[in-house]
């Protein structure tokens, strides 16, 4: 009797449980997936959460889902423990193995088919970040060195595996067909539309700007719609039209900015345009651009490991290299290229056109750190700073000095001494990166300096971005109670006076943006990024 009240208790839990994991609301989900890790029978848990998770709808906050409750549960039974480590250890430079590996133990415990063909989106963005943890704990022996399996770091380091490993599988969702083929047609006729437009044009700018973007809210599938709308701009780059060319790989520029997808196609058609000077040809102005752009087809996947990188033909379009270095640029940012074309952007630095030079600049930043190419490029930049006659170039300079990761301290107090020299720049932009760097290294005179420019009306964002960043440098310090105070008080003004609107991109007055805010790495923002940003600010600043 005893025994049977007892299985009809586990079952009236388990049935509230399940009602608890598929209810829309998601706190309620998650509360029900923390209580089945530890309270239900593990097996039934384990198989309720695996599929729990493969069904989560879509949330920027994945880790406030089921996820952790999923990772409780794994945790809870030693060999389960232990197998899901040996796989993590076993595959930190084999995105493909792991991925197998791991789908194999879910389907095992529930859930949806192991996977066998591993599609390259989704290898890379394993890759990204199975790379990352190695920084928490992990290593080829497992989380061994973070102490005994109970010991809080190494539950954490656990934990975040499982959180990374679910959401990139998530995030590499599949599109249904039908919805495919509506991708594909709306990405066509986008292109199509900003094909007569001149590139790098205002027109051509505002029509390619929603391009990377999906309508919807949020979506598992955006990284699938971004794929398939990277192969269509594949396939104008696989043109023989110089201006389809040109067009494709304006578009791929914007789209990696946000997705590194196709990453295997991208660098083989990057490596061939650097190589094929008729390709890079400006087309004439008598040139009437009437062919629409045509349908993309799936390129096989390679082995995904990065080739040598060439150098650039003599004499390519400079409009065309630039997307090119943005492209390299962004694709390095995300998962870093195993030979990155440094000599390409060092020659860039020096190259006559100012776009050029401007995406050189912008794309050291990911690129040069802790290479032996680090110390030219910061001589590089710092020479741009001081010297370009293009304010735009400039700027990119300063920016790229701000938020470099030196390898070398002695590169790292060359660059700080530089952006040091800037502090009375004309150009607000320009102080306000001199200004951010010496909050970073906790320059003595750095928040005399930030409320200082706090009494312009017209303050630019990138300082109370600078503000909001500073804490990940190493010399940044907290401001004194009296500083937080004034702080606080000048940016409530700032709020009050309408700062958000007056300056927000189209507004007329000294803030507006430049003209090379249409450049593809460039993040414009809008009022309401501007609010935020204040908001949040004078939040933080409360907090401390």
């Amino acid at each position: 009797m005893f025994k049977e009240r007892r299985a009809r208790k586990q079952a009236e839990l388990h049935e509230g449980l399940a009602a608890g994991l598929r209810d829309p609301d998601v706190e309620v989900r998650r509360k029900a997936a923390d209580t089945a890790a530890v309270s239900a029978d593990p097996r039934w848990a384990l198989r309720e959460l695996a599929q729990a998770v493969e069904r989560e709808p879509w949330t920027e906050e994945f880790h406030e889902t089921v996820v952790d409750g999923f990772a409780a549960a794994l945790r809870r039974e030693d060999p389960v423990r232990e197998r899901t480590e040996r796989i993590f250890a076993a595959h930190l430079d084999d995105p493909e193995g792991f991925i197998r590996a791991w789908t194999g133990l879910t389907a095992e415990l529930g859930g949806a088919p192991a996977l066998r063909e591993v599609p390259a989106d989704l290898r890379d963005d394993m890759r990204a970040r199975l790379a990352t943890l190695r920084d928490r704990g992990w290593t080829a022996q497992g989380l061994s060195g973070l102490g005994r399996p109970d010991a809080f770091a190494r539950e954490l380091a656990f934990d975040l595996a499982i959180l990374l490993a679910s959401l990139v599988l998530r995030r590499n969702t599949p599109l249904p067909a039908e919805e495919a083929d509506r991708v594909r047609g709306e990405a066509r006729a986008t292109l199509e539309k900003a094909l007569p437009h001149a590139p790098g044009s205002p027109e051509r700018a505002a029509l390619l700007g929603p391009f990377p973007r999906n309508p919807e809210v949020g979506s598992w599938t955006d990284r699938a719609r971004a794929g398939l709308r990277a192969d269509e701009a594949l396939a104008l780059c696989a043109s023989e039209k110089p201006e389809l060319v040109t067009l494709g790989t304006e578009a791929l520029a914007k789209l990696l900015f946000g997705e590194a997808v196709r990453r295997d196609q991208v660098l083989e058609t990057l490596d061939r345009l650097l190589t094929a000077p008729n390709a890079a040809q400006e087309p004439s102005p008598d040139t009437a651009p009437n062919t629409a752009p045509s349908a993309a087809h799936d390129a096989p996947p390679n082995s995904g490991r990065d080739r040598a990188r060439p150098t650039a033909s003599p004499g390519p379009d400079p409009f065309l290299l630039s997307r090119i270095l943005d492209c390299y640029s962004n694709l390095h940012a995300m998962l870093p290229l195993d030979s990155p074309p440094l000599d390409l952007f060092l020659e860039g630095l020096r190259h006559p056109d100012p776009g050029v030079r401007a995406s050189a600049a912008e794309g050291l930043d990911p690129i040069a750190p802790g290479s032996p190419a680090e110390g030219r490029a910061v001589e590089g930049l710092v020479g741009l700073l001081e010297h370009d006659p293009e304010i735009s170039v400039r700027r990119h300079a300063a920016t790229a000095l701000r938020w470099l990761e030196y390898g070398e301290d002695r590169h790292a107090r060359v660059g700080a001494a530089a952006l040091e020299r800037q502090a009375d720049a004309a150009d607000p932009e320009i102080r306000a990166h001199s200004v951010a760097d010496a909050l970073r290294r906790g320059a003595p005179d750095a928040y005399d300096r930030f409320l200082a420019e706090l009494e312009s009306p017209h303050v630019h964002g990138q300082l109370l971005a600078g503000l909001m960043n500073a804490p990940t440098g190493s010399g940044f310090t907290l401001p004194s109670r009296s500083v937080r105070k004034t702080l606080i008080e000048r940016l409530e003004a700032l709020r009050d006076s309408g700062w958000a609107d007056r300056d927000a991109p189209g507004a007329a007055g000294p803030a507006s943006p430049s003209p090379d805010s249409a450049r593809p790495n460039v993040e414009v923002l809008t009022a309401a990024d501007r609010a935020e940003l204040l908001c949040d600010l004078i939040e933080a600043l409360r907090d401390l």
